[in-house]
């Protein structure tokens, strides 16, 4: 019985991790207006139609969010990343443990911190971790719960 509860959980995890690849959305974005790490706002909408906007949705408990770190500093060395803007979505973490745990993981964007969670629920989302690149024109155009290997941020 144990092995067949073994076999049931592994099969479940394949499925929900293969379950979760890109997404193409294409919906408006929700804009929001959210402290940084040094207490300073950040709003989103001042930073649209620049160029892409790449947002990870993460919690300091969360051991994927952990592990996509180093996929995350991959995806920001790809051709034209460097004129994307990368935000790391703390979700309902205090101000201390987020910047312990973003320190700890070096995390190489700007960190802006949804204690109650309400810019994730507008977001629709449910589970972490979470990576969404916006494009130019203000629509979501992936959703996956890693980030993509490839994505072409010069389009």
């Amino acid at each position: 019985m144990r092995r067949i509860f073994t076999a049931v959980l592994a099969a479940a995890g394949c499925l929900a991790y293969a379950g979760q690849e890109a997404v193409k959305e294409e919906k408006p974005v929700v804009d929001f207006t959210l402290p940084q790490l040094d207490g300073k706002p950040f709003v989103l909408g001042e930073n649209l139609g620049k160029g892409y906007v790449v947002i990870n949705f993460w919690a300091r408990w969360c051991t994927s969010c952990e592990e996509e770190v180093p996929e995350l500093a991959a995806l920001k060395k790809l051709p034209g990343a460097d004129k994307a803007l990368f935000i790391g979505m703390n979700v309902g973490d205090s101000q201390a443990k987020a910047a312990k745990f973003a320190a700890r993981f070096k995390y190489p964007y700007l960190v802006v911190l949804d204690k109650d969670k309400a810019v994730t629920k507008k977001y629709g989302v449910l589970g972490l971790p979470v990576t969404m690149i916006i494009s130019r024109d203000r629509k979501v155009v992936y959703r996956g719960s890693r980030p993509p290997r490839t994505f072409d941020f010069t389009k």
